[in-house]
């Protein structure tokens, strides 16, 4: 019996690996073209389904797929109508793995791994290295199919087998429902359903499963995969949430609509594409169930979209974002990056606006500025932080050399995001100085800081729509007009110091004059190298 068990549960453990091994080399090989595949398909349903099916079949997985799209609505770059067809094409996407099974290619796959480890011992580049993985766990999901049969093979001598396979084949009966919660405990347990199918594939080739005791386990697989997302969506955001309904939703219908018209017919067609092999019936079971529910709901897509803004009820006094650095996304670097890009737009906007505070409090010396100001500095410290250590976590996996590009540069221009913060804050304690010692300005040099903190304000907002739009163009008028800035600082401080020797200012506004000035000059150079940020981030 303990032999048995070993065998189920190392050649499980083996068809997992093989399917994680394919998924991770597959990522790498593709580098990152899943998130633009979605892009890509534009508004059409149909393409967006389409893109659904190739990028889970790069990551093997429906989840890892729907936190893709549910990051990139996030980010503003697709709507959730097109995040939920994807997430339709997702759900045809993770049968391609029982479909691979289904070939029986068992007694090939040492060979397959022999060849490929071959390739990737004597590769000389990263590309040739990964190829071979992808096949290397390809063979290692059929070598772990080898061992579960022959651990179930055992389960064959079984006396009454027949009898009790028989006893939950027969459709309209309350063991049919009992398989399905049995599918959709397993799933939401192991939370695979590639898992499992190969399970249930491994089994029938033994005879342990007929095409009729698999449909309803289908089902309950179907519908189970879908609380992995449910459950990971309690603690996020509206949309995350609003995604998981949607995906459960539908798979729902599909297995109500089973249930109710098609018990009967369903085993009936699935012997008649495929006779006599249980295994490739099981596999077109899975597909067809997934594709006719993407058929079935693909026109209701607005409906179910509307369904979900209902069931999610949006928080009257919501005030948290809806993005977030959700760490899940660090298994697709490229999402994972558009992600920090976003966040950092939020640190920058938070900087921005820091500035702005900063000089009220030069000219209006209000106390409730400068708390808001030191409110504000201590939260973009945090998100700085968090933002940090989530790239450093991304550092950590296998990325492309290109995503360890963009990372840097996303490290970089947090630390003048963040130095503009700092200088602010400065300006904000300059104004505490200034109201202590009851210093007061000129009405020209009221009017020259004015005209100068206009000036630099000018490029923030420039910078600001640059990052927004990763416009480079615009990013690019900012790098001269942060020269002119220098410039004026100049002739302002020399207008300063003329001043103070014919006797117009006082000598203890002299120092602080300048040092305003010196400041926002300083925060222009900051926003000259995050316009060199923006350039060099569209080029990827």
């Amino acid at each position: 019996m303990f032999i048995i068990v070993f065998l189920i549960l190392g050649g499980a453990g083996l068809l997992m690996y093989g399917i994680e091994i394919m998924k991770d080399s597959l990522e790498w090989v593709s580098e990152g073209r899943g998130q633009r595949l979605i892009e890509a398909s534009g508004s059409s349903i149909i393409k967006n389904i389409a893109a659904g099916i190739a990028v889970t079949g790069i990551n093997q997985k429906s989840s890892a797929t729907t936190i893709m799209a549910v990051g990139m609505v996030n980010a503003g770059m697709i709507s959730l109508t097109r995040a939920a067809a994807v997430i339709m094409g997702a759900n045809i996407g993770t049968t391609i793995t029982a479909q691979l099974l289904a070939f029986r290619l068992e007694y090939f796959a040492p060979c397959i791994v022999g060849v490929a480890a071959v390739f990737w011992k004597y590769a000389k580049t990263r590309r040739v290295q990964y190829t071979a993985e992808i096949f290397i766990g390809f063979g290692i999901m059929f070598i772990g199919m080898i061992f579960m049969e022959q651990g179930m093979f055992k389960f064959t001598v079984t006396a009454d087998i027949e009898d009790f396979l028989l006893a939950f084949s027969r459709p309209y009966s309350i063991e049919y429902l009992v398989l399905i919660l049995i599918g959709f405990a397993a799933t939401w347990a192991v939370r695979s359903s590639s898992l499992l199918t190969g399970v249930m594939i491994a089994m029938s080739a033994q005879g342990l499963l007929t095409i009729e005791m698999s449909i309803p386990l289908i089902l309950g697989i179907n519908v189970g995969k879908c609380m992995t997302s449910v459950v990971d969506s309690r603690s996020a955001g509206r949309t995350t949430k609003r995604a998981a309904i949607i995906h459960l939703l539908f798979n729902t219908i599909g297995t109500v609509l089973v249930v109710v018209l098609f018990q009967s017919l369903f085993p009936d067609l699935m012997r008649a594409l495929a006779k006599g092999d249980v295994p490739r019936q099981i596999a077109n079971a899975h597909t067809v169930f997934n594709l006719g529910t993407a058929v079935l709901c693909a026109p209701l897509v607005n409906v179910l979209v509307s369904a979900s803004d209902k069931l999610v009820p949006e928080k009257k006094h919501k005030e948290v974002p809806e993005g977030g650095l959700d760490v899940r996304m660090l298994d697709t670097p490229g999402l994972a990056l558009a992600h920090a890009y976003n966040e950092i737009i939020a640190l920058a906007k938070m900087s921005f606006k820091s500035f702005g505070i900063s000089y009220h409090c030069v000219k209006e010396a209000d106390e409730r500025d400068i708390d808001r100001i030191k409110e504000q500095e201590e939260s973009i410290l945090r998100a700085e932080k968090d933002i940090e250590v989530y790239l450093v976590k991304l550092a950590q996996k296998n990325i492309t050399k290109q995503h360890h590009e963009m990372l840097n540069l996303l490290l970089g221009v947090i630390g003048d995001i963040e130095r503009i913060s700092d200088l602010s804050a400065a300006i904000a304690e300059l104004s505490i100085y200034k109201r202590e010692n009851s210093i007061s300005f000129s009405e020209q040099s009221k009017e020259e800081m004015d005209e100068f903190h206009e000036q630099v304000s000018r490029i923030m907002e420039d910078v600001a729509q640059a990052m927004q739009k990763q416009d480079a163009v615009l990013a690019n008028m900012v790098l001269p007009a942060e020269i002119k800035i220098k410039g004026l600082e100049t002739a302002l401080r020399d207008n300063h110091i003329d001043r103070l020797s014919r006797g117009i200012c006082n000598p203890g506004s002299g120092v602080l004059f300048i040092d305003i000035i010196n400041s926002m000059e300083h925060v222009a150079q900051h926003l000259r190298k995050i316009g060199c940020f923006v350039i060099e981030m569209a080029k990827y």
